[in-house]
């Protein structure tokens, strides 16, 4: 009895140790491989004027966002600074980077 069940436990943990089909085995947890973005940047990446303004304050002159737009990567910000003159800064998605010019290595 005793060789009974230790066969039947051998054999249900060896067919749980190997994928089967090619699935992954339940034993193996398996993450979600994500790269990047797919499909329109709105559906995952927003901001509001009051949080650009909050964040940009931190580095830049910033007293009112007048516009933003999402773009391949980073959000397009036009703003008044406190001279009323317009600016545009580009804040990364990650929204802990900003820059005022993108250069797109890919572009010819």
């Amino acid at each position: 009895m005793k060789k009974y069940i230790l066969g039947s436990l051998l054999m249900v943990s060896y067919s749980f140790s190997f994928p089967s089909h090619g699935q992954p085995s339940p034993l193996v947890p398996v993450q979600p491989q994500v790269q990047g973005c797919i499909g329109d940047c709105a559906s995952c990446h927003q901001i509001t004027k009051e949080e650009a303004k909050k964040i940009l304050s931190k580095k830049f002159d910033v007293k009112e966002i007048l516009s933003i737009y999402i773009n391949n990567g980073f959000f397009e910000i036009y703003y008044k600074n406190s001279k009323g003159e317009k600016e545009k800064i580009n804040l990364f998605f990650g929204k802990d980077m900003a820059t005022r010019e993108i250069i797109f290595l890919d572009d010819k």
